[in-house]
């Protein structure tokens, strides 16, 4: 992208979405009108129920109920415009610990015991593990390209080689989870779309076969050279994310509440979920709806299997398209955004915590987001409580579990001084998803780029033509205050907490420009190193510029890709290395030129508490491949392992170690195809 985005909007790719909501703003008094009410459920059923949800007494009052709201999207689509879709989001993070080595400042290391230390999957909450195309015990590496997963023998180098592989066509594997002689295989079928029949009572419901299927495919490797499947439990609908948590994987999977007919008609259909090939409609006592009746377009699932012995479970509620999913120790979140309300005939939702009902000339300020909480222990999920904020996510990053309370930082359209802008607020609930604080307006005119909750404290990025890192104290949670704010060149993307206040940022470099006001170029990929002192103030102690404009890394997106070994407090980094060369432009006062791309590969950074040191990079193009100029496109690193001295580099053609005191290429193991 090349400008960021001018004073008062959001993040381009969310703006160009909102202009289409604002653009539909003049038909709402319209489907206020037509729309129909909503069909009562029959109230509550005799157990104990979640705060704020109901759940429904029989697959007819289900039906009825998915069927008005049915016809109500239905009436909203000939406008065309449709809710809801295929939504594959991703998010996760870190691990702490204790240092040894010169540098004072480290993260945790990976090793479960191990004789040989290695790094894990960079997760956002420790104890709670989040699938990945790589997983490794410290001796193998299990890894997925699309439609396979290898399991590799990796530690000592010299034996590297593939024990077996296993073959899923047809399929996109989306991650995958380990615990001692068991794998878990996330993937997702594409078939020809969910077919669908009628049972002898008339209720609709869903046949897996032909369907778009997230699968949950456990398998004994107590033998590695013969992977035995357990279990396949196989849901229709869209991935939306997956935790390993108490030796269970707890998954999250859309499946559409109703289908349309050829001839155009909407009919609710019931919630499938087939285990080991046998389908089963699950049981309408079991199927959870929230306050907000207006947008539940989808059967969120929150399927759980056991580890050790396939055991499954399962509950659903009717909700929104998710795209945000955070799971603590304890409890998973599930948070979809409500855009303006086109089904009420009461009129817009507003903001819920000032009672403000919004017109329809203001449609933007109706955008809320609805919060899930199930709690999950030992495989069972119960669904707990709902609530709402005002305005969306931006990633998992924005969510947080905190001693008996949750935090969320929020960006939305508001009024600021008369004038439609944006604005980013952090609010503070309690378990019951009621509202316990609120810090409002902070950075008006800015978008958030990066959020991360540590302990007591919150950083918040927020960008608009500089970087403003905001320290945020949560020590009294029911007055939450803004420390400090920090402004630097450019932006991060991605915070990385480090003990002693420490903080990596992974962003871009920017330059204000010279002509075009509250409008900045981004430029090349830029390491920020942050200090937060103890009374809240925060420096910038160093900071590592990488590349020309065009520069990029999966780490900006995807915190997965994200590596960082506490033993040696090294960091490791996949880019895309863009250059300017002299031909190209670069006047004062134009847009900085793009470079073109000229290496793929990792750079290998130490971190100390003073800044980055480049200690080498590894490529798995020859030099006579160069990435600017090779048709090979299956050798660009995205995720790396260290284990004992060496660096284990992924793409999706071969793993490729190296030693860490020369970087000299040791042994290459060819992923099949």
């Amino acid at each position: 992208m090349g400008a960021a985005p001018l004073k008062g909007t959001w993040r381009p790719e969310v703006a160009v979405f909102m202009g289409a909501i604002i653009g539909v703003a003049t038909v709402v008094a319209i489907f206020a009108l037509v729309a129909p009410p909503m069909v009562s459920p029959g109230g509550p059923t005799s157990n104990a129920l979640p705060q704020n949800l109901s759940a429904f007494e029989s697959d007819s009052l289900l039906q009825q109920y998915v069927t008005a709201n049915a016809k109500s999207a239905q009436q909203y689509s000939r406008w065309g415009i449709g809710f809801g879709g295929g939504l594959m989001f991703k998010g996760g993070l870190p691990v702490g610990g204790v240092a040894n080595g010169a540098p004072a400042i480290l993260a945790a290391v990976s090793s479960d015991n191990s004789a040989v230390s290695f790094t894990g999957t960079n997760v956002q909450v420790q104890g709670v593990d989040e699938p990945d195309r790589v997983k490794t015990d410290g001796t193998h590496l299990f890894v997925s390209t699309q439609n396979s997963v290898s399991i590799i023998n990796a530690y000592p180098p010299s034996s590297a080689a593939v024990l077996s592989t296993l073959k899923f066509p047809n399929a996109n594997v989306i991650g995958l989870e380990m615990t001692k002689d068991r794998l878990m295989v996330i993937d997702q079928k594409s078939g020809s779309g969910i077919t669908y029949q009628k049972n002898g009572g008339g209720i609709m419901y869903q046949k897996t076969s032909g369907a778009s299927v997230v699968e949950l495919l456990l398998y004994d490797v107590s033998n590695l050279n013969s992977p035995k499947l357990m279990q396949n439990e196989s849901i229709p609908g869209a991935y939306v994310a997956a935790r390993l948590a108490d030796g269970y994987v707890y998954a999250v999977v859309q499946q559409p509440s109703y289908v349309f007919s050829g001839q155009g008609n909407a009919t609710a259909v019931m919630p499938m979920a087939s285990n080991n090939g046998t389908a089963a409609q699950l049981p309408a006592s079991s199927v959870y709806y929230t306050n907000n009746t207006a947008q539940i377009s989808y059967y969120t699932i929150i399927p759980s299997i056991s580890m050790a012995t396939g055991k499954e479970n399962a509950v659903t509620v009717l909700t929104g398209p998710s795209a945000t999913v955070y799971v603590s120790t304890s409890n998973v979140y599930v948070v979809y955004t409500n855009y303006p309300d086109l089904f009420s005939t009461h009129g817009i939702v507003g903001d819920v915590y000032t009672g403000g009902v919004v017109s329809v000339s203001d449609v933007q300020q109706a955008q809320n987001s609805t919060v899930l909480r199930a709690a999950y222990s030992s495989g069972s999920v119960v669904v707990k409580a709902a609530g709402v904020v005002p305005g969306s996510v931006l990633n998992q990053f924005s969510l947080d579990e905190y001693n008996g309370n949750f935090r969320v930082a929020t960006g939305r359209f508001a009024v600021v001084g008369g004038s439609a802008t944006r604005s980013n607020d952090v609010y503070v609930l309690d378990l019951g998803m009621n509202q316990v604080s609120a810090l409002r307006n902070i950075a008006p005119g800015e978008n958030i780029y990066a959020v991360r909750f540590v302990g007591s404290m919150g950083y918040v990025v927020t960008f608009q033509q500089i970087d403003p890192l905001f320290v945020i104290s949560f020590k009294d949670v029911a007055k939450p205050v803004i420390l400090s704010e920090l402004k630097v060149s450019g932006y991060s993307d991605y915070l990385h907490p480090l003990p002693g206040g420490y903080l990596i940022g992974v962003g871009k470099d920017a330059v204000p420009s010279s002509t075009i006001q509250n409008v900045a170029f981004y430029l090349g990929l830029k390491l920020s190193l942050f200090r937060v002192f103890d009374n809240g103030t925060s420096i910038q102690v160093s900071k590592l510029l990488i590349g020309d404009r065009g520069t990029d890394s999966p780490v900006l997106t995807d915190h997965l890709a994200f590596t960082f070994d506490s033993t040696r407090n090294v960091t490791i980094i996949p880019l895309t290395l863009y250059k300017v060369t002299g031909t190209q432009s670069n006047c004062s006062g134009c847009i900085p030129p793009y470079g073109d791309p000229v290496w793929q590969g990792v750079y290998v950074i130490q971190v100390t508490s003073s800044g980055f040191n480049i200690l080498g990079r590894v490529s798995q193009y020859s030099g006579s491949l160069n990435f600017g100029d090779s048709a090979n496109d299956n050798l660009q690193i995205d995720r790396s392992v260290i284990i004992g001295d060496y660096l284990y580099t992924i793409s999706q053609g071969e793993v490729m170690v190296s030693t860490l005191s020369s970087f000299s290429t040791v042994a290459t193991v060819p992923l099949p195809q």
